[in-house]
C-alpha cells in the first residue's frame, strides 16, 4: 500500500521547509524558500494495489495583472519519482540552481 493511501503527510517531517495543501486525490507541497518549486504526491493503481508518485514541478510566472496578482503562468514537470526523498532532493537542487542563476 502506498504512503498516500496510508495518509502520510510530508509536513509532519519537513514542516519547517514546506507548506502543504491536501486534496482527496493528491497533496501538493511548496517549498517555503521558493514557492515556484513544488512536489505533488499522489498514488496510482497497479495490479497489487497502489504505488506512490512524486512529481517535482517548476512554475514560471509569465504575466502579472496590474494589481500584482498572477495573470498567466506555466508549470513544467522537472522529474517524476517513486519515493519522497528523491523528489525532495530534486526540489532542493532546483532551488539551488535557481539561486545560482540570480547571483
Amino acid at each position: 500500500m502506498s504512503l498516500f493511501r496510508q495518509g502520510w503527510k510530508a509536513e509532519e517531517f519537513f514542516g519547517s521547509e514546506l507548506t502543504a495543501h491536501h486534496m482527496n486525490t493528491r497533496s501538493v507541497y511548496r517549498f517555503k524558500e521558493n514557492g515556484d518549486i513544488s512536489i505533488t504526491h499522489s498514488a496510482k493503481y497497479v495490479e497489487d494495489g497502489t504505488v506512490d508518485v512524486f512529481v517535482v514541478s517548476y512554475t514560471e510566472v509569465l504575466k502579472y495583472h496590474e494589481s500584482g496578482t498572477v495573470a498567466h503562468s506555466q508549470t513544467s514537470t522537472v522529474d517524476t519519482f517513486d519515493n519522497w526523498l528523491d523528489a525532495y532532493y530534486c526540489g532542493v537542487q532546483c532551488i539551488n540552481n535557481l539561486n545560482m542563476e540570480l547571483v
